[in-house]
């Protein structure tokens, strides 16, 4: 569940690369999803966070969603 309370993201290109990230740990595992973020300039604060914790995940933008 994501939190509500959560402020939104400051770098939407950031958040962009969490979401894909967390696409690619569906289908290619953790490991895949961590690296991608890392890779594309996520903090590893940021990772462990979604990865570890997913209840605390902010909602996503409105722009960042499918036809936002």
């Amino acid at each position: 569940m994501t939190d509500p309370d959560a402020g939104s993201r400051p770098d939407r290109s950031k958040a962009i690369a969490v979401e894909a990230g967390l696409d690619l740990l569906k289908t290619e595992g953790r490991a895949a999803a961590a690296a991608f973020m890392e890779d594309a300039g996520v903090p590893l604060a940021v990772i462990a966070r979604v990865l570890n914790e997913p209840e605390r995940r902010r909602l996503p933008a409105a722009d960042d969603l499918p036809g936002g």
